[in-house]
């Protein structure tokens, strides 16, 4: 399908949801065309019974005020083409509970002003998706238990069990999953809270020295995630002397708290040794660490405006700067 703007829709066909023709989000998609522009009520709920693909180049987009909620057990999946804006969601919330990704994005997509709450992964942007995936200023979070339906008991001091009242979070395992690599989404002005793991990178291809390799999207504010703000995986440097490639071990994964807001490093082992990949905001510095020179500094190319030292050990900070709740 082709492209269309965020800014303005090119007019019909237009559906609106609920309504006689289209009752639910998920009849309205099922037979639209490309360009189709479904609008949906304020304050709307839907159950969906099963994932929903969006394969074809279509806006779905609520009205600012009581933001329309789509609750289910599956994914919502886009899988519409390659161009940018193929798909677009906006002023839309999403409560997956299944345990499956909220939103998988395989295809052009952007998410703009959405509410994701997921027990599983809130939103994976999949290898092949390219660039065209962009998420701005969205929430993703783990869920709320009471929204979900389950009873919810504690035990009392004297030993009886009760029924607990209130918000209690089961975090996500992971808020956004960046499966595509450094490159495979923008973010901006997005928050991330209360999961285990904030965002996780798979795919980190820098050259030794500084680079601004996670600048698409350190836009983000990070809450209360309990393991990791930014996961690792598949970490690849490029020696500046010789142009070998150290590759990271198969499975093995850094993590960092406190990103993008604080500097941390870490040492990320290789086939060819470890390094050291101080991350700060957007950018990252590779340091090459030899086993044969472990007992020495690691040789440094940081860029001459540089003067702050590197540590060689994860930089866990016993207290973080938490963005607002937005509960």
């Amino acid at each position: 399908g082709g492209a269309v703007s965020s800014s303005a829709w090119p007019g019909p066909p237009v559906r609106a949801v609920p309504s006689a023709a289209w009752p639910t989000i998920a009849a309205a998609v099922e037979d639209a065309e490309d360009g189709t522009k479904i609008e949906v009520a304020a304050g709307y709920h839907e159950v969906l019974q099963g994932p929903l693909i969006l394969d074809r180049a279509i806006l779905i987009e609520g009205p600012g005020d009581r933001d329309p909620l789509l609750i289910g057990e599956d994914s919502i999946i886009v899988a519409a083409g390659a161009a940018r804006n193929c798909v677009i969601l906006r002023r839309l919330r999403f409560r997956i509970s299944g345990g499956a990704p909220a939103i998988v994005i395989v295809g052009g997509c952007t998410i703009e002003e959405c509410e994701i709450e997921s027990e599983g992964v809130g939103l994976e942007v999949a290898a092949h998706s390219g660039n065209a995936a962009r998420i701005l200023r969205t929430l993703v979070r783990g869920c709320e238990m009471h929204r979900l339906h389950r009873p919810i008991f504690g035990r009392r001091a004297d030993g009886h069990v009760r029924s607990l009242h209130g918000p209690i979070w089961l975090p996500s395992q992971v808020g956004i999953s960046l499966a595509g690599g450094a490159s495979a989404a923008v973010i901006e002005g997005s928050h991330v809270q209360r999961c285990d793991c904030g965002i996780a990178l798979t795919g980190l291809n820098v050259k030794e020295g500084w680079s601004d390799a996670l600048s698409t999207f350190a836009d983000v504010t990070m809450f209360e995630n309990k393991t990791a703000d930014l996961r690792i995986q598949g970490w690849s440097v490029r020696e500046k002397a010789t142009g070998v490639v150290r590759e990271a071990p198969p499975g093995e994964q850094v993590s960092v708290t406190g990103w993008p807001l604080e500097q941390s490093s870490v040492v990320a082992p290789t086939d060819r040794g470890p390094v050291v990949l101080h991350v700060e905001g957007g950018r990252v510095n590779a340091t090459l660490w030899d086993d044969e020179e472990a007992d020495e500094e690691p040789r440094s190319h940081s860029d001459s405006d540089r003067g702050e030292a590197t540590s060689f050990e994860l930089d866990t900070p016993e207290s973080r700067k938490h963005s607002p709740d937005d509960s």
